[in-house]
C-alpha cells in the first residue's frame, strides 16, 4: 500500500505516521529525513537546498520533488507511507506524475485533523515541553506544586531547557503554516477520491488504528 500522510506538527518522537507505517508494515519515508541526508552528504540537491535555506528562501517545488524522486528511484519501494510531502497542490501533481512514471500510484491519503480545541492544547503542550541537557529526550516541566525542582528533570535531576522551536509563538506559527498548506492538498486528493480524514485525538497508536480502519473502509 502506498499512502501519503498529512499530519499536524503536534508530535515530536513517536507520531501517528510512524504508528500507521508499522500497522501497514511499510517503510515510512519522512521528507525531512531525506532532505537532511542530502544536506549532510553535500549532494547537488543538498547544496542547492542549503543555498536557498541560508538566504532565507523557501525550497522550490521542483527541488522538493527532486528530493523525493531521488529516493523513490534509488530505493524503489513497492509500498510506503510518505510524511510531510507534498506541501501544496503543485507538488501533489508532480508526485502523481512521478508515481505514474514509476508504476506505483497512490492507494490513499490520510489527513489527520485536530478538532476545534485540540490545536490550542497541542500548542500549550509544545510550549511546556523541555529538553534534558545532554540528551535528546523531551520531558515536560513538572506541574506547579510538585516536589521536583524548577528546571530539573523529575526522573534524573538533569537540567531542563526549552528549545527555541518550542517557544509558544513558533509553535503557534507551525500550526498556522500547516493548516495553510494542508487544506489545498486535502482538496486536491479529495477530488481524486483518495482522501480519508481522521480525528487526531489520542495516542499515536489509537490514531493510527482509526486511520487504518478508515483506509480499509474506503477501499484503499
Amino acid at each position: 500500500m502506498r499512502i501519503v500522510n498529512v499530519e499536524p506538527p503536534a508530535w515530536l518522537w513517536d507520531t501517528p505516521g510512524q504508528s500507521l507505517a508499522r500497522a501497514l508494515a511499510v517503510p515510512r519515508i519522512n521528507f525531512g529525513d531525506l532532505l537532511r541526508r542530502h544536506l549532510r552528504e553535500g549532494t547537488e540537491l543538498g547544496r542547492r537546498a542549503a543555498e536557498t535555506m541560508e538566504s532565507g528562501g523557501l525550497l522550490p517545488d521542483e527541488l522538493m520533488t527532486a528530493v523525493v524522486r531521488d529516493h523513490l528511484r534509488r530505493e524503489a519501494p513497492a509500498a510506503f507511507l510518505l510524511d510531510h510531502h507534498p506541501r501544496n497542490a503543485a507538488q501533489a501533481v508532480a508526485l502523481d506524475e512521478l508515481l505514474r512514471e514509476l508504476g506505483t500510484p497512490l492507494d490513499g491519503v490520510v489527513r489527520l485533523h485536530l478538532p476545534e480545541q485540540e490545536p490550542e492544547r497541542h500548542v500549550r503542550s509544545v510550549a511546556d515541553r523541555r529538553v534534558r541537557r545532554g540528551a535528546s529526550t523531551h520531558y515536560h516541566e513538572p506541574a506547579a506544586g510538585t516536589p521536583a525542582a524548577e528546571g530539573a528533570c523529575n526522573l534524573c535531576g538533569a537540567d531542563l531547557y526549552r528549545r527555541r522551536d518550542d517557544e509558544e509563538s513558533r509553535a503557534r506559527g507551525r500550526f498556522s503554516t500547516h493548516e495553510a498548506w494542508a487544506e489545498p492538498v486535502a482538496r486536491y486528493y479529495s477530488a481524486r477520491d483518495l482522501l480519508v480524514t481522521v480525528d487526531a485525538v489520542g495516542t499515536p497508536d489509537e490514531i493510527a488504528g482509526r486511520a487504518l480502519t478508515a483506509l480499509r473502509q474506503h477501499g484503499s
